[in-house]
């Protein structure tokens, strides 16, 4: 039985076919539309309350959040492509920081510099969205060539993926530390084929 993934091009399940096409595994995208009120059906509120996507089904399992469903994805399929460190792994924690990074982080630096809007660095928990983009820079250039070195993992897919996209809107500056890692994702047969089909 394969995977179901409840997916839009313009949004944030297009990463989570990007994850699947990298690790292998059969699934099915389930096209959803904004505009036609299907999210917000009984059927998929059941899926997700939120009425938003992406949402992944295997089997009785529902995931919903694009982290959660990248965690699981790669904790659940290690073959034919294992991207995820084992629990025992040396960097098993810096896969979760930088997976998790996406989530608590570097969205909310978007929707700051998307809306313009003033936080106080202290309450925020982000912090701010030039205090996001400086650590990402950090870290992106020190990638060799992926945040966990020789092993290309779903943190690169999610926090990549969201980096593209920040960059691409112009949400964030086009640091040169950015440059080269976002060449390397582009470049992997597994995104080819998934953005040529989203």
């Amino acid at each position: 039985m394969s995977v179901k993934l409840y997916h839009n091009p313009q949004s944030r399940a297009v990463m989570m076919h990007w994850l699947l096409e990298e690790i292998g595994c059969p699934y099915e995208l389930v096209p959803v539309q904004y505009d036609d009120g299907s999210m917000r059906s009984d059927s998929f509120l059941k899926l997700n309350p939120m009425g938003k996507i992406p949402v992944l089904v295997d089997g009785e399992t529902v995931v919903t959040e694009t982290v959660a469903i990248a965690l699981y994805l790669a904790d659940r399929f290690k073959t034919p492509n294992d991207l995820a460190p084992a629990i025992n792994d040396a960097t098993r924690g810096d896969y979760l920081r930088w997976i998790a990074f996406q989530s608590g982080a570097v969205e909310p630096a978007m929707m700051q510099a998307g809306a313009k809007f003033e936080a106080k660095r202290e309450q925020a928990g982000w912090g701010s969205a030039e205090l996001v983009v400086d650590v990402l820079e950090q870290r992106i250039s020190r990638a060799s060539p992926w945040l966990l070195g020789d092993k290309f993992s779903a943190a690169d897919v999610v926090l990549g993926g969201s980096l593209s996209w920040a960059v691409g809107w112009k949400l964030f500056p086009a640091r040169p530390g950015f440059a080269d890692y976002l060449e390397r994702l582009t470049n992997r047969p597994a995104y080819k084929r998934a953005f040529a089909t989203s």
